[in-house]
């Protein structure tokens, strides 16, 4: 009884083997982080002001900041997104990106040189009319987030996410295919006309599901995938080679 008692409070003393910091000191550590940044910010109040321009209080700010969410950490004295207009500008980015890559599939190469030689070259197509439309689009989505949040030097700063440095990459790809167009008819070369591509990619930075399996698939499970392949051809090649020796011996 007297060993029993004494080995319960031996294990009493010692840690336990997963510890960790409890509920309550994580909460606490965020209050903590969250009135540091509170204090911060308060003392030095052009830190938070978007392009050194537009304050909390700004009116246009305001209503950027009720269309998006937060581009990175939370937003202390801003304002939240509002779900209805959070909701109506996704929507229209939506129908933007989707539109956007319909109009690239149906002007493919061929049909702009079909179109050239009908109508001869010239500047100002539907096309690339239609695409100036839709990159306009994409750069006062841009602008609405960096109003919102700030572009590089604040505390929810557009370029602080990685996925909004590949919206903003897309962008600057799809800026410099539309100005080739205008400038150069058909595009100034291969390269600058298979930046189209990239457009895509604004389906999976767009949604948050997307985006957490594309993470977890680039990142979480590339060493698995990795793996996985490399087992395979472990698998295969014995299997080729062994393939590859009998159908000699048959022919010969």
């Amino acid at each position: 009884m007297t060993t029993s008692h004494g080995a319960h409070c031996r294990s009493d003393l010692l840690p336990p083997l997963n510890a960790g910091p409890s509920a309550d000191e994580h909460l606490d550590a965020l209050r903590e982080k969250r009135n540091q940044q509170a204090d911060f910010i308060m003392a030095h109040p052009s830190y938070d002001k978007s392009l050194w321009i537009f304050k909390q209080s700004n009116p246009v700010r305001k209503f950027c900041q009720s269309c998006v969410d937060p581009a990175y950490g939370e937003r202390i004295f801003g304002r939240p997104a509002h779900p209805i207009l959070r909701l109506v500008m996704k929507a229209v980015v939506f129908c933007v990106i989707v539109a956007s890559i319909t109009v690239a599939g149906i002007a493919t190469p061929e049909y702009r040189m079909a179109y050239y030689a009908e109508h001869g070259l010239a500047r100002g197509t539907w096309f690339d009319l239609v695409e100036v439309a839709l990159g306009t689009t994409f750069v006062l989505e841009a602008l609405v987030k960096i109003v919102a949040d700030g572009f590089v030097f604040a505390p929810n700063a557009y370029l602080l996410s990685l996925w909004n440095v590949l919206d903003f990459l897309m962008l600057v790809a799809l800026l410099v295919n539309t100005t080739t167009s205008l400038i150069y008819i058909g595009g100034l070369s291969r390269v600058t006309r298979a930046l189209k591509a990239f457009r895509a990619l604004r389906l999976i930075t767009l949604f948050d599901r997307l985006r957490d399996t594309l993470h977890a698939v680039l990142f979480a499970g590339a060493l698995k995938i990795l793996d996985a392949s490399v087992l395979m051809i472990l698998y295969l090649i014995p299997f080729a080679v062994w393939g590859y020796v009998t159908v000699k011996k048959a022919r010969g």
